[in-house]
């Protein structure tokens, strides 16, 4: 696969990975508002629930959680519009996903392998790939060079 197609693959599952973990977030929101109801109809004693602390709980807890997905989401929009901080907000949206075993972590393997490797260093550093070529006279490249002749270096003085 070419390296813009890995970029466009990683932004991709990046927004998708993003637009799953809200679904969950609602998914589990909407457990707790039933299990809240099911706990405030069955209570026969007469006490108060503390149905506001189960809410705050949840409001934090879900607050949590969409500040840990939304570089995800940063991350993919700028990987499929190629825009310069790309690298540096794939790379914190996949440690950040890296924590959330086992889409998470695929993808944080996946990103930090596309992004510090060959293929993403040739599409995220031009300015590098760019320079001009440098001067290669130390390099023994020719063929003359190589058939010469060795010629041992000479005695060193007799001192004594």
């Amino acid at each position: 696969m070419t390296p813009t197609g890995h970029n466009k693959t990683l932004g991709i599952l990046h927004l998708a990975y993003g637009g799953f973990m809200v679904l969950l977030i609602i998914a589990i929101s909407i457990f707790m508002l039933m299990m809240i109801g099911v706990i405030a109809s069955s209570n026969n004693s007469g006490e108060p629930i503390p149905v506001g602390l189960f809410a705050v709980v949840m409001v934090f807890v879900m607050g949590i959680n969409l500040l840990l997905i939304t570089p995800s989401f940063l991350a993919g929009y700028a990987l499929l519009k190629r825009k310069r901080w790309a690298k540096t907000m794939g790379i914190v949206a996949a440690i950040v996903a890296g924590m959330s075993f086992p889409l998470g972590t695929a993808l944080c393997v996946y990103t930090l392998w596309f992004l510090f490797g060959e293929s993403g260093r040739f599409l995220y550093h031009k300015a590098a790939y760019a320079l001009p070529p440098g001067d290669a006279s130390w390099a023994r490249t020719t063929s003359r060079e190589l058939e010469r002749e060795y010629v041992p270096p000479s005695a060193p003085p007799d001192w004594r």
